[in-house]
């Protein structure tokens, strides 16, 4: 069975009946999301496939799941999503997508707030891990994000002393991590990153800064300590 997540990235089309989408939204998950065990599963995947932009066949979706803009938010055949995770996609124009087979632990956030959340096929998400746009976030396939990872792509304007910043807004790039990346537990990526195809950033690495494929980096801020091409038994903590 083709879905539309097997093809090019979905556009998001005006929802007209959005106010209406989110109310049965709210009744769906409040009454379905805390039923545990494969039963919960089932009932879940029948009833908010009527509110996801695309739901794939195979999927588990976990208790206590919280949805914001459902209708931008399409998940991948076979992705697996755990218990307390939070989805929210900013639509009308935001969406996040899961491509096939992602893995998403307990407690992740993610929010496109307005833009493009995408994660590639067969990556896995730790627990606790928080992303969030506006910038588009894209991430590659058969990727590692350990614990408590924090992705944003934004950064808050600060410029005018007199204004409080939280009234400022704030500007984004957008963050790219290509395909088979591994971070570390509690690695920071800021605004404007791409880290290459490959790489690998140690655990509490603070990454402001692009990396280049098959890059080895530590530190705050993250630096490049080796290329994977240079050594082959070496390993940082993750």
């Amino acid at each position: 069975m083709n879905t539309i997540l097997e093809q090019k990235l979905p556009e998001q089309k005006p929802r007209p009946n959005s106010i209406w989408v989110k109310r049965k939204t709210r009744v769906l998950t409040s009454l379905l999301g805390p039923i545990p065990l494969s039963l919960g599963n089932r009932l879940r995947c029948l009833f908010y496939r009527s509110i996801l932009g695309d739901l794939g066949e195979g999927v588990y979706l976990g208790t206590e799941l919280e949805l914001g803009g459902a209708r931008g938010i399409f998940l991948g055949a076979g992705s697996a999503i755990d218990n307390r995770v939070r989805l929210d996609s900013g639509e009308p124009n935001g969406r996040i997508i899961l491509r096939l087979q992602v893995l998403l632990d307990r407690g992740v956030s993610l929010e496109a707030l307005g833009g493009s959340l995408e994660i590639g096929e067969q990556t896995c998400i730790g627990p606790y891990v928080c992303m969030a746009g506006p910038g588009n976030i894209q991430i590659g396939k058969n990727c590692m994000i350990a614990s408590h990872v924090s992705i944003y792509a934004n950064n808050h304007i600060f410029t005018d002393l007199h204004t409080p910043i939280g009234d400022q807004g704030v500007s984004w790039t957008g963050i790219v991590i290509e395909d088979d990346c591994w971070l570390g537990t509690g690695v920071r990526v800021l605004d404007g990153v791409t880290i290459g195809h490959g790489s690998v950033v140690g655990a509490g690495a603070v990454v402001t800064k692009s990396l280049p494929p098959f890059s080895v980096a530590v530190g705050v801020p993250a630096k490049v300590m080796y290329k994977r091409s240079d050594a082959t038994s070496k390993s940082v903590a993750a």
